[in-house]
């Protein structure tokens, strides 16, 4: 049987995957006098760079059949170095077109946030909120039935491993929710440091600050890389270790983002060899 408290744990999180970032955009809106644009253009670059392109990419390369289908996915290098390439390049280039083309007359370093807001928003809508629904209604549907009686009546549903299913589901405790939304949290953090970069990358013309976060949105993405590919089964110490990488990353990310907000308004550019300094104005 699934605990109550875990499916209520799994309804929160849905419903603030869902409402959470729009609720916050409404508020800066209000408060901060932040137009809302950006909300609207962070999902819209995100689901047309990071969902459409990429799918798009992966159906050129990865599909049965194509020459170059088995050399990446025969090769963990090459698989982790395709995915960091493409999606790191594509996710920030598609923020540089929009802070650079679409937003160019637009200069308040605010709407980094409300941007990143929809962006990371729709990312986590679309990436956790399925999986989470799923553990809701699978939930729901054994404390009712009954293990035994869930197999039988759910044993037409032939894209899922109902055991597998199963085992994952009545395993769940509060804490293993808690990380979960804690992950977003993280990625929704990853998310708002890069834009930053990107921003000033665009409204400064420092396009280093571009290359440097695609690099680093490429690093993010080689734990789940690994995980796709077989390496580790996200169970075990080499989770640890590799949530531990990606704070490491994002927290570099975040090192640099916080320099280049504080210091947009004050500087013509920033260069990368004054970001470790104690006196940046001294160094640009």
């Amino acid at each position: 049987m699934v605990s109550d408290s875990v499916i209520i744990a799994f309804y929160t999180l849905l419903v603030i995957l869902a409402t959470g970032p729009l609720m916050v955009a409404v508020l800066m809106k209000i408060k901060g006098k932040v137009k809302m644009l950006p909300f609207l253009l962070g999902m819209l670059v995100y689901f047309t760079f990071s969902v459409v392109c990429v799918a798009f990419i992966n159906v050129m390369f990865l599909n049965k059949g194509r020459a170059t289908e088995p050399f990446i996915t025969g090769n963990v290098f090459v698989y982790c170095l395709y995915f960091a390439v493409v999606v790191g390049f594509l996710e920030e280039l598609g923020i540089y077109i929009a802070f650079k083309k679409i937003r160019a007359d637009h200069d308040d370093k605010r709407e980094t946030i409300m941007y990143s807001l929809g962006h990371a928003g729709l990312e986590a809508l679309l990436l956790a909120g399925p999986a989470v629904l799923v553990y809701i209604t699978c939930g729901t549907a054994i404390n009712e039935l009954g293990v035994e009686e869930f197999m039988v009546k759910w044993s037409d549903v032939e894209s899922m491993n109902l055991q597998e299913v199963v085992d994952t589901v009545t395993g769940f405790s509060i804490f293993d929710v808690i990380l979960m939304g804690l992950e977003r949290l993280m990625y929704f953090c990853m998310h708002i440091f890069l834009s930053i970069m990107v921003f000033y990358a665009a409204k400064k013309d420092a396009k280093v600050y571009l290359f440097i976060a695609v690099a680093l949105r490429g690093l993010c993405t080689i734990p789940d890389s690994l995980k796709n590919f077989g390496v580790y089964t996200g169970q075990s110490q080499t989770a640890l270790i590799m949530l531990a990488y990606t704070v490491v990353i994002i927290g570099f990310a975040g090192f640099i983002a916080v320099k280049l907000y504080r210091s947009f308004d004050k500087v013509e550019m920033l260069l990368p060899t004054a970001l470790f300094s104690k006196n940046i104005h001294k160094n640009v």
